[in-house]
């Protein structure tokens, strides 16, 4: 699931809280509903299209790796920085479970 709407990402950036690092900003809003959505904004200062297009092919892989260990019921923002161009998948993933475990967005473990 992903967000489109001009709306829905006005609605994460009013209501919604944030955690930051060197490379992503994540938004994260709960969203009353039982799954989570995931929407991306990246500058046309961070690079041409392809290169803003690989940085949301890493990010989404790297979502979908941790996804089954976040809490439900929220929409997702990430905002790319420069030095997200030349970001690993490895280094995606690290920076974004870390930055969901900062939020405390991730599941307990029993």
């Amino acid at each position: 699931m992903r967000l489109k709407k001009n709306w829905e990402f006005k609605r994460v950036y009013r209501n919604g809280r944030t955690v930051v690092s060197r490379k992503i900003v994540l938004y994260y809003c709960p969203n009353g509903k039982e799954y989570n959505r995931l929407g991306f904004s990246i500058s046309k200062k961070v690079g041409k299209s392809v290169v803003r297009n690989k940085i949301r092919r890493i990010y989404r892989e790297a979502y979908g790796r941790i996804e089954s260990q976040l809490k439900k019921g929220y929409d997702f923002i990430l905002i790319a920085r420069k030095p997200a161009v030349d970001v690993s998948f490895q280094e995606a993933c690290k920076e974004l479970y870390n930055l969901c475990r900062k939020g405390k967005l991730l599941q307990k473990k029993y």
